[in-house]
Formats: C-alpha cells, sequence, structure tokens
C-alpha cells in the first residue's frame, strides 16, 4: 500500500504525452542556477494485455558538480522512477537544456526503487553552468527553492521555476516533505537551498500537485555518486 500511494505521488509530477501543463514565472532577482536544469525524455515501454506500449517520458534532470570551480559538466540527476519503464536501449535518453541543447545520456547508477528516488546519468558531452552540491558539512536549512521542467514548455523558452521559496515541513520515512506546488514534469528536477551560495540539496522525487512535495535529500545518496564525481571532474 505505500509503494502504491508513493507511486501515484510521483505519477502526479512525472508527465507523459497526456496532460498539459503551464510553467510559472520565476520571481525577479532569483539566483538559483537554473541552466543547470534541464528536461529528461525517457522512452517508455510498458507491456499490456501481452503487447509492447510505448510513450514518451517527460521528466526533470539537473546538470551537477561537487567543484565551486567547475565550468561543465557530464553528470545529471535525476529520479529513479522517471527510467523504471525505460527496457529498449536501442532508444537514447536525452537531456535538453533550457536553452535548446541536447546531450544523449546513459544510465551510470541508481537508487532502484521508490524507497531511493535517485538516479545518476551521464551525458555524451559535457554541458556549462552546473549546479554544485551542498558541502556534506551544511547546516539544515527549513527554506528551500525547487526547479522542474514542465512538460510543455517550449524548448526555446527558459526554465522557470515552478515553486520559491518553500518550506520545509518533515519527512516521510527517510525522503523530506515540503510545501512546495510543483507541476506534471517536475520528478527528478532541482531542490536549492535559499542562503547566499544557494547549491543543490536534493532531488524532487514526489507531490500530490496541490500542496505537498518531497525529495530525496542528496545526503542519502552522496556516498553512491562520490566515486562518479570524482571521475568526471572537468574544468
Amino acid at each position: 500500500m505505500r509503494r502504491l500511494k508513493q507511486m501515484l505521488l510521483a505519477l502526479l509530477l512525472c508527465s507523459t504525452a497526456v496532460a498539459p501543463s503551464y510553467a510559472q514565472v520565476a520571481p525577479r532577482g532569483s539566483a538559483v542556477p537554473l541552466s543547470s536544469v534541464g528536461k529528461l525524455h525517457v522512452p517508455g515501454q510498458r507491456y499490456e494485455n501481452g503487447y509492447a506500449k510505448h510513450f514518451d517520458e517527460s521528466c526533470s534532470a539537473t546538470l551537477i558538480t561537487d567543484s565551486p570551480l567547475a565550468q561543465s559538466s557530464e553528470l545529471i540527476i535525476s529520479a529513479w522512477h522517471c527510467l523504471e519503464f525505460y527496457r529498449d536501449t536501442s532508444k537514447a535518453l536525452t537531456f535538453q537544456t533550457s536553452n535548446g541543447e541536447t546531450r544523449k545520456a546513459n544510465l551510470l547508477s541508481s537508487g532502484g526503487s521508490m524507497y531511493s528516488d535517485w538516479a545518476l546519468l551521464r551525458l555524451d558531452a559535457p554541458l556549462p553552468s552546473p549546479a554544485v552540491l551542498t558541502s556534506p558539512n551544511s547546516t539544515h536549512t527549513n527554506t528551500v527553492r525547487m526547479a522542474g521542467y514542465p512538460r510543455l514548455a517550449a524548448p526555446q523558452i527558459r526554465l522557470k521555476l515552478t515553486v520559491s521559496d518553500c518550506q520545509v515541513t518533515g519527512s516521510d520515512d527517510a525522503d523530506t516533505r515540503s510545501d512546495c506546488v510543483l507541476q506534471k514534469g517536475a520528478s527528478g528536477g532541482a531542490v536549492f537551498s535559499r542562503n547566499n551560495e544557494e547549491r543543490y540539496l536534493g532531488v524532487i522525487s514526489r507531490g500530490d500537485g496541490e500542496s505537498l512535495s518531497i525529495y530525496v535529500p542528496l545526503a542519502r545518496f552522496r556516498a553512491n555518486i562520490s566515486g562518479y564525481l570524482e571521475n568526471y571532474q572537468l574544468p
């Protein structure tokens, strides 16, 4: 029952080509690194009545780095459930930035379930302006910003924040609850701290589209991705 509830919440934020969604405008003066957040296209495949059904799933992902000095990166983070039905590996995963640049992506590692809803992917070529991961020694914050890529936002339009200055409201098992209201397509998007550095705090997992959004804190999977971060450091 718990897994069913988690999947239903996730489906509200991870969009297939069914319903429209509309971008909200980011507040003026926002310093959140929006250019690091893009759209992840996943060619999905489900089996119904013995037949394969193909569909295009649209989520979000964030270009990340562990170094404040890095000018580019090949690594992106998204949500595991966005890739749950990615079975036909002959079809490429693609990451599209807010200015229309596109890269193919390969899955490197993931949490493997809704209980650890994160995934790390590598692009086939680097992109500039990655979000910097928050320090392991950073103090806890109760105010965050979330950014996702609404499904129908045109590629040439700059990505806008879906929610600004939201509050952390508690925890759901090991994940973190907030009062952010996100749109379809936001799954896999970024959670940023609201201090002066505004660094990457975690990955958007699921929500109800009305008053609740849940994210996986970076601290839960940082150890799993640290080796990849060291291998793919770029200037």
